[in-house]
């Protein structure tokens, strides 16, 4: 199997893994709106966390596509 067709199949694996992390996001936002907020003046309460985490999961989506997209057009 030649370079070109590895990196084909790594992009197209990258950008899998990102639109899974994207429909995580979304399912785990949901769920968490309906977390209950332990103390709402508390910036670490159990919510915000979470809230924070999901986000990061979005971000991580977010730079996966880009680097794949980076890459390809180098």
């Amino acid at each position: 199997m030649n370079d070109e067709i590895k990196l084909h199949q790594a992009l197209g694996e990258m950008n899998r893994i990102a639109k899974q992390l994207f429909v995580s996001y979304g399912l785990l936002s949901k769920i968490i709106e309906n977390v209950p907020e332990d103390d709402p003046f508390d910036p670490m309460s159990t919510k915000k966390m979470l809230q924070h985490l999901t986000n990061e999961l979005a971000d991580y989506s977010i730079d996966l596509t880009d680097n794949a997209k980076s890459i390809k057009e180098q």
